[in-house]
């Protein structure tokens, strides 16, 4: 199939499943489900992501399939400002917040130096979602939008599966937040299909990720695929919308 797939989030760990990965594994897994180009970041969330930032790049330097981001933890203040700017530098073309491992709530004032120079990088935010106990409800999501509304971002899992609700909210209220399908595209297809013609927000602010190795890019693809949308809304989600995030 000639249509254009892009996977907003992957993952490159050196093992998966008791066999060796990385960019090996990375390419190979994008080739099994077709897709074209994927946004990559380090394996693990470790509480300093410097070195596996550091890594990443060079490991998938010149590499034209793959895009790398930057984990960065905000709570490390300055330090992540600067490991930001070194990642772009490197050819990062995201920054990856992660909240709910490295304890803080998305919308706390730590997080707006990174935003800011992630505005001043124009690049986007990809961010992970989930309940509000772990920090990154998508309702605190759309709080740090509405205090950076120069900033895309890519909402990760769009509050997958108890909170898809606030997360087309804060999509509704913030023009910038696209929803990413990431676990849930394999997973439920049809709430990805139900929200999308569910007359707030439209395939067009809907972005495909696996979060593979662990999430299944096959049935990602797939159930994008399969489960009835039409053809322009298929070719939006699976690579145009990210296409144009990434200006691709």
């Amino acid at each position: 199939m000639s249509q254009f797939v892009a996977d907003f989030e992957t993952y490159m760990p050196a093992e998966f499943n008791g066999k060796p990965y990385g960019k090996a594994g990375v390419l190979a897994t994008a080739d099994e489900a077709g897709i074209d180009v994927c946004v990559l970041f380090m394996g693990g969330v470790p509480p300093d992501p410097r070195e596996g930032n550091a890594d990443l790049m060079k490991t998938v330097k010149g590499e034209p399939r793959i895009l790398p981001g930057a984990l960065i933890n905000p709570t490390m203040g300055p330090d992540a400002c600067d490991d930001l700017k070194r990642c772009v530098d490197a050819g990062a073309r995201t920054v990856k917040l992660m909240a709910a491992i490295h304890r803080y709530r998305i919308d706390s004032p730590c997080v707006d130096p990174v935003m800011e120079l992630a505005k001043s990088l124009e690049i986007p935010a990809t961010i992970h979602s989930g309940s509000p106990m772990s920090g990154c409800s998508p309702e605190y999501i759309g709080n740090l939008a509405k205090q950076h509304p120069d900033v895309t971002i890519i909402m990760d899992h769009m509050g997958y599966r108890e909170w898809t609700g606030l997360a087309v909210q804060a999509a509704v209220e913030n023009p910038q937040i696209y929803l990413g399908t990431t676990l849930i595209a394999a997973a439920e297809p049809i709430s990805i299909k139900n929200i999308a013609r569910g007359g707030q927000v439209g395939a067009n602010r809907i972005v495909f990720g696996s979060n593979s190795p662990s999430g299944d890019a096959v049935h990602g693809v797939n159930g994008i695929r399969k489960i009835g949308f039409t053809e322009e809304e298929t070719a939006l989600i699976l690579g145009e919308n990210l296409k144009k995030i990434y200006g691709l």
